[in-house]
């Protein structure tokens, strides 16, 4: 890990998953978008607030697919 990225644990219905980010100005991203493993579509990852595990870990949940009506 690198002064400009960190780590992000991902924690979702399929398990956990650790991926590097970029800072953006010195700080974790609040949410991102990734392809779902399986070729399913995309998956939005919203930051977990308070969840820096010390060692510069910050922990994500699954916030659903993009432009998908939950309503």
């Amino acid at each position: 890990m690198s002064d400009s990225t960190y780590t992000a644990r991902l924690v979702g219905g399929g398990g956990t998953d650790s991926i590097e980010l970029d800072l953006i100005d010195g700080r974790p991203q609040k949410s991102f978008v990734r392809p779902i493993p399986d070729g399913g579509g995309d998956m939005v990852w919203e930051i977990v607030p308070d969840s820096e595990d010390g060692d510069g870990a910050f922990e994500y949940r699954e916030a659903g697919m993009p432009g998908a009506d939950y309503s």
